[in-house]
């Protein structure tokens, strides 16, 4: 009984040896593979970083890895600095932190993969490095425990990367648990699933290889074979041509056609020797076959030789390479060696079993823990999607009530727009037959008052030596003209209101124009009042209406005329470069406006004496036809020894 256990216990080691070190070359080639279509600044600094990946330093240089690769926008070289953490702890000497240090980056390289989708780097540093770590440490329980949710989550999301990863993993544990059968239908998987997505056929040989050996574990001789062909298909490299001959010699030994096999061994130790990497890297695999090769053969002397360069070759030595080297002893008859290294063999087996069963014990109850934690887990996730749905439910409801108030406030905002737009319809219609209104009235009241101002002048001709007759003739015509006016007023004030425009687009001297409405206001100012021009420059040109202009210049200049009885009207302008406008004054020394009229006499029909001529609608007109052409009338409030009235307009 003790001897089985040793035997297997050793063969466990020699396989579990034998798998691990082609996943590490495996795991290389990967990133190599990933420098293309990556910026060179980035896959220069991962490149430094690579070669330092057992360094404790490097762990830093991975954080600036990261933030590089975060401001250029590149999501892959930041799964690849993360998952470069995880082969820091993976590669490094075994420390008390290791295992835990391995856990918690495989957990940030699954949360970053997949929160950026990016599923490759979430399976690849679960399964080649957790669930491996895991293998090489004989922790085989666990192993397989993450790997079995690792394929259950890979199948429920229909992720292909998840399941190739997952099936290699469960091949490499079965292996290592020596349960070939089983270690057989997931290398077969894995086949599959490659050839059946086209994957990475870049490892196909090494895979049809392994599958090879599982099936001449379990005496499947055919099934051996067939998949040796297979794997000579596959071969890119003389390194898997080195294999497929180990592969291939490994088969004869076992089928027991040595004739073959010695061909074959001989053939396989020249292209050992002619080939570095083979030599260095995986001398060890030829060497354990030859020595099988030598045992059947009995030539025990060589295969002594070549277990010893075995022992040589490798820093450990398992329960199955001392009985191995006992059973060589016992064929040489040499049976006091043969008796010490069995002796050695079971006992280090003994110790093993020991620690392994130790080890098996920490796993269940690791497992449980786990199980335990994933069920409180779930307990957690499940209350906090209760809350969350109880949550979405009052912020349904709370969005319901907001639309439903927008909805209320649409419709009645649309019901008062229709309300106002009718007002508004209501009210143009009455302006515009206000306007036509005025316009049919002032006609039909001009013709007669031409007639009436006509006739009155008319008698004042013939009465002229009659001066009682020619003062009732010019009371007649005054009042004609002040009514012909106010018909004008009224009828410009109607033409404005309906959207009548002003064109400026006339170019004018301002000093020509000025100098023209002092000569036409001459005879306007009483006796005493001196009217007085002053211009700010010799020359300057704008475009405006002159006509427009003048009609309020002249109106300004009139009211201060009136008003005035002594002193001066003052006609003056300036220009204001950085705003672009003019200004024109009319300022006189008259009677004033009072500080709580002046907003009034602006108002259409507003007289301060009520008892004065005029009617009250110069200053409205005035202002309205200064913004129609973009300016403004004012009266200046600050000026207290008469009137200034101030018209601003742009230059154009």
């Amino acid at each position: 009984m003790k001897v089985c256990r040793s035997a297997g216990a050793a063969s466990f080691f020699l396989l579990f040896f034998w798998l691990l070190t082609p996943g590490r070359v495996c795991g290389q080639e990967t990133n190599e593979q990933e420098k293309y279509h990556v910026d060179s600044t980035l896959f220069v600094y991962y490149q430094r970083c690579r070669t330092e990946v057992t360094s404790p330093s490097v762990m830093q240089k991975l954080d600036t890895l990261f933030q590089m690769a975060a401001e250029k926008g590149d999501a892959r070289m930041q799964a690849v600095a993360l998952s470069t953490k995880v082969d820091h702890f993976y590669f490094s000497p075994a420390t008390e932190e290791q295992e835990d240090s391995l856990i918690f980056y495989t957990n940030k390289v699954k949360e970053f993969a997949l929160k950026t989708n990016q599923p490759q780097y979430y399976y690849f540093a679960w399964a080649n490095r957790l669930i491996t770590y895991y293998t090489k440490q004989k922790k085989l329980n666990l192993a397989l425990y993450e790997a079995n949710k690792m394929q259950q989550e890979a199948e429920d999301r229909e992720e292909i990367d998840g399941m190739q990863n997952c099936y290699q993993a469960l091949t490499r544990i079965y292996q290592a648990k020596e349960l070939h059968k089983q270690a057989a239908i997931y290398g077969q998987k894995l086949i599959d699933l490659t050839l059946k997505y086209n994957l990475n056929q870049y490892n196909l040989t090494n895979k049809y290889l392994e599958l090879s050996n599982c099936y001449l574990q379990t005496h499947e001789i055919e099934k051996a074979w067939k998949a040796l062909e297979e794997a000579q298909k596959y071969v890119l490299n003389e390194v898997q041509q080195g294999y497929i001959l180990c592969g291939t010699l490994r088969y004869y030994v076992q089928t027991n056609d040595l004739t073959k096999a010695r061909q074959l061994l001989e053939e396989a130790t020249q292209y050992y020797n002619n080939n570095i990497e083979l030599l260095t890297k995986r001398k060890t695999n030829l060497l354990e076959v030859a020595t099988d090769y030598y045992m059947k053969t009995k030539e025990y002397d060589k295969a002594l030789a070549a277990h010893l360069e075995i022992l040589e070759v490798n820093d450990f030595a398992t329960p199955s390479s001392y009985r191995r080297l006992g059973l060589i002893y016992a064929a040489q008859k040499e049976y006091l060696k043969a008796i010490d290294n069995l002796e050695y063999a079971f006992a280090l087996n003994d110790s093993l079993s020991s620690a392994q069963e130790d080890i098996s014990v920490g796993e269940f109850a690791t497992i449980l823990g786990m199980e335990h934690l994933n069920q409180e887990n779930k307990e957690l996730i499940q209350k906090n999607q209760e809350i969350l749905l109880e949550n979405r439910r009052r912020l349904i409801i709370l969005l319901c009530i907001i639309i439903a108030s927008f909805a209320f406030m649409f419709f009645r905002e649309v019901r008062l727009n229709k309300i106002l737009r009718r007002a508004k319809d209501a009210e143009q219609s009455a302006s515009r037959m206000k306007t036509e209104f005025i316009q049919n009235m002032s006609h039909e009241i001009r013709t007669p008052l031409n007639s009436i101002v006509g006739f009155s002048q008319l008698l004042g001709s013939i009465s002229e030596k009659n001066e009682e007759s020619k003062e009732y003739t010019d009371i007649i015509e005054q009042g004609s003209n002040h009514l012909l006016q106010l018909v004008d007023n009224v009828l410009e004030l109607a033409n404005l209101d309906s959207g009548t425009p002003i064109l400026t687009d006339t170019k004018v001297e301002i000093n020509a124009l000025c100098r023209q409405w002092i000569e036409e206001a001459k005879s306007s100012p009483k006796p005493g009042v001196e009217l007085v021009y002053q211009p700010e420059q010799e020359e300057l040109y704008l475009h405006t209406n002159p006509s427009r202009l003048t009609q309020v210049v002249s109106h300004l200049l009139h009211n201060s005329a009136r008003f005035t009885e002594k002193g001066s009207i003052t006609l003056s302008w300036h220009t204001f470069p950085k705003q672009q406008s003019l200004t024109i004054c009319v300022t006189d020394t008259g009677i004033g406006i009072p500080q709580d009229k002046q907003d009034f006499v602006f108002e259409r029909f507003a007289k301060i004496d009520t008892f004065s001529t005029g009617t009250g609608l110069g200053l409205a007109l005035g202002r309205l036809i200064i913004e129609k052409m973009g300016g403004s009338l004012i009266l200046d409030g600050k000026y207290t020894e008469g009137c200034r009235f101030i018209l601003t307009l742009p230059i154009k």
